[in-house]
């Protein structure tokens, strides 16, 4: 399945969503679409910034999916809080600030992000980055650009969420 066959049928998961009003946290809501990618010159101009090339995956991605057109919402089930609103999806060059929490926080507890990747297979002595993309899930940056896995980080609990970007962006967005 590619990049944009994924994108598409996430869509049209998107449209069938229904908010609950019983979990805490950051929902989709209900006909969100992805944004439009960017060009082949902005990506290479966004791997200058990160310094370092990015994934050929990664890529595919940025050319099809440029983040999400509604913002996530929280309900909470208890009803003692309002609803929140967040944008999730980092857009790229506009979040680099947003986004550092992520990358600090992985450099942080490097030996658990390490540790899962080993145990996933990876040889992380060939790491050369990190790329935030979805709220506290990163892009690990290989020097093998057909690498692309994703970590999901809490403090220092790290699991592999995926052991590339497509098996990710299915976790992420087909499961609804």
């Amino acid at each position: 399945m590619t990049i944009k066959e994924i994108k598409n049928k996430a869509e049209k998961n998107f449209k069938r969503i229904k908010l609950r009003d019983d979990i805490y946290g950051f929902q989709i809501q209900p006909n969100t679409k992805f944004l439009k990618g960017i060009s082949r010159k902005e990506i290479d101009q966004l791997q200058l910034l990160f310094g370092f090339d990015f994934p050929w995956e990664y890529r595919e991605m940025l050319l099809n999916i440029g983040g999400l057109d509604t913002l996530e919402i929280s309900i909470d089930p208890d009803g003692e809080d309002e609803i929140k609103f967040n944008d999730s999806f980092y857009q790229y060059p506009r979040d680099i600030e947003k986004s550092n929490w992520l990358v600090k926080e992985i450099k942080e507890f490097k030996i658990y992000a390490e540790e899962a990747l080993r145990e996933a297979g990876f040889d992380v002595s060939k790491i050369v980055g990190y790329v935030p993309i979805y709220s506290h899930r990163a892009l690990v940056v290989f020097a093998d650009k057909n690498l692309s896995p994703v970590i999901s980080v809490w403090g220092s609990d790290i699991i592999v969420y995926g052991d590339n970007l497509k098996e990710y962006l299915k976790n992420e967005f087909l499961r609804f």
